[in-house]
């Protein structure tokens, strides 16, 4: 046996940790000081100024200033005077962001309109506060595309920042590093330490606030300083875009307000694991209380335990990398429900294969087990994840109830999600499926609106003088995904398959876009292939097809929009049980 590693010391461990905070904190400096300093500020300005009075001001002085540097930018320099109760005020202020720019031509406007006014003696309105006739300014209009070009420094340096400090703070300091953990690797985690595991709810509620926080301080503003003059103009394109906009922050105000109150309706769950850890080779047992959930007869809750791998890709000709996951097991069953104490307890047990990888600590490419739990069949609602410990001990659970994966309920609701998305028949020597339009709507819709939003953002951008890249960048992906989210909810598939081959037929909107047409010798074998992956807060899902495999190597799908991996492999055994292919993964 070789000798074990010896132990990391301490101080480099939280090295690391403090040099990845350290390079985190000018990005979250960057985002966070022009969220506060300057997005936050301009809006309150904004605000306030709606409720100044217009006066009639005199200019004494207007002038254009070009900056040049490596770019030119421009401001306006005014001094006017005007009247209130008969008293002379004297201001400097001509619009609410008071510095340089070269974004759109708002500085040329203005200053060319000042100094037009200046040259023919003329009087401009301005407008002053009530209370303090001395804070006034001329222009008071809120500038979109300035403003949305203030918001990628907040949300892209910012994101990226803060995002890198909570690592490093769900990452404690005096974490071993990987396979310097000692015999007991699950102890050196906090969170896992006292077999008392939390879900990740707090974390989506953070996350979805903050989404929601940072999308409305956009959204809003924006829609009240440019839809009504929009409608007065019916440009009906940007106020559309500008509506779905507002409309998409709704949705997140929504979610975040959700999520808060069902975090405070179940309460910090805690999930006990039985073995501790869950054990590769043996099995992955957990009870769950449900303090303020009364037990009743006909409750079901579903318990899915996932390995996942997490790794970074790098794309051909691109420096930059991207974090993906790629499930490496997966089963899927259903929960023992008992009165306890009040409430409701679940009990749940999986056994698990012994040529699985264990749990790992973040890094590049590691892998983590997850387990979620979710109501089923009732309004409840309930859906957490946990971030569980498994490694290879081998070890039983000290209860040994029966297996997840076996529980009766299973079928019937594996049968239920694949009725939801498809109608499946026998015919002679086969099967006939149809999927209809909109299966699958609740992913896509929200796609749809997300994909309109950004494309909105980009025109909207564009039209208020924001830098080219701007709508370039938020166009494209905004109307990619628009599309891909309305070919998804306006496209059918009909297949029959069997005996004579397969036949199938796509259509969008009820006209066809694509037929297929393949004899039974050519057809090799049914197979599962992953689609996508939503993320909701800190909840993923993932999607799977069905496919016919052709001896030549092409594949047809025959099925898609299928929850979950268990879903799509009850419905490729029914269809190679009705159609007498083979089927693989």
């Amino acid at each position: 046996m070789s000798p074990r590693k010896p132990l990391r010391k301490a101080p480099s461990a939280k090295t690391s940790r403090w040099l990845v905070a350290l390079f985190a904190l000018p990005f979250a400096a960057v985002g966070i000081g022009m969220l506060l300093l300057s997005v936050l500020p301009t809006l309150h300005d904004w605000t306030r100024m709606q409720s100044w009075q217009p006066v009639e001001a005199t200019l004494l002085s207007a002038r254009l200033n070009v900056h040049t540097g490596k770019s030119r930018s421009y401001s306006v320099s005014a001094h006017y005077r005007f009247q209130v109760a008969g008293r002379e005020v004297e201001g400097r202020r001509v619009a609410i962001s008071e510095g340089s720019d070269n974004i759109g031509d708002f500085q040329q406007r203005l200053g060319a309109r000042l100094e037009r006014a200046q040259a023919r003696g003329e009087t401009v309105r301005a407008w002053a506060d009530p209370a303090n006739p001395s804070d006034a300014v001329i222009d008071r209009s809120l500038r979109g595309g300035l403003l949305a070009f203030k918001m990628v420094f907040v949300l892209l340096f910012g994101g990226f920042g803060v995002g890198l400090l909570v690592f490093a703070w769900r990452n404690p300091a005096d974490t071993p590093a990987p396979g310097d953990e000692g015999p007991s690797p699950w102890l050196a985690r906090r969170e896992w330490a006292g077999n008392q595991i939390r879900s990740s709810k707090r974390l989506e509620v953070m996350v979805a606030w903050g989404f929601a926080t940072v999308w409305n301080l956009i959204a809003l503003p924006m829609a009240a300083a440019s839809l009504p003059r929009l409608w007065r103009q019916e440009n009906w394109p940007a106020a559309a875009a500008l509506a779905t906009f507002v409309a998409v922050g709704l949705g997140l105000l929504a979610w975040a307000v959700r999520a808060t109150r069902d975090a405070r309706r179940f309460g910090d769950l805690r999930l006990v694991l039985d073995p501790f850890p869950g054990a590769i080779g043996g099995d992955f047992g957990a009870t769950l209380d449900l303090p303020t959930v009364p037990w009743q007869g006909g409750q079901q809750y579903l318990v899915t335990l996932r390995c996942i791998q997490h790794y970074r890709t790098r794309s051909a000709g691109e420096n930059s990398t991207e974090a993906r996951e790629q499930t490496i097991w997966q089963a899927e069953g259903m929960a023992q429900v008992e009165p306890h104490a009040g409430g409701s307890r679940l009990r749940f047990r999986f056994a698990v294969p012994g040529d699985l990888p264990a749990s790992e600590a973040p890094a590049n490419d590691y892998h983590a087990w997850r387990l979620r739990v979710e109501s089923t069949g009732s309004d409840l609602g309930l859906d957490r994840i946990f971030d569980v410990p498994v490694y290879a001990t081998g070890a039983s659970a000290h209860h040994l109830i029966p297996d997840a994966a076996q529980h009766p309920a299973l079928q019937p609701l594996r049968e239920a999600q694949i009725d939801e998305i498809s109608d499946l028949e026998a015919i002679a020597g086969g099967v006939r499926l149809y999927q209809p339009y909109a299966r699958g709507w609740r992913t896509h819709l929200p796609l749809a609106l997300m994909g309109g939003a950004f494309a909105g953002i980009g025109l909207f951008a564009g039209a208020k003088g924001a830098p080219l890249l701007f709508p370039i960048v938020f166009g494209t992906l905004g109307g990619a995904l628009l599309l891909y989210a309305l070919f998804c909810l306006t496209n059918s598939l009909r297949v029959e398959l069997g005996t004579r081959g397969l036949r199938t037929e796509r259509r969008i909107l009820g006209l066809m876009l694509r037929w297929r047409q393949v004899p039974p010798q050519d057809i090799a074998r049914l197979r599962l292939k992953e689609s996508y992956t939503t993320q909701a807060g800190t909840r993923s899902t993932t999607y799977y097809r069905v496919q016919v495999e052709l001896r030549n190597g092409q594949a047809i799908t025959v099925a898609d929009s299928l929850r979950g991996r268990e879903t799509a492999e009850h419905l490729l055994r029914t269809l190679t049980e009705r159609t007498g292919y083979s089927g693989g993964q």
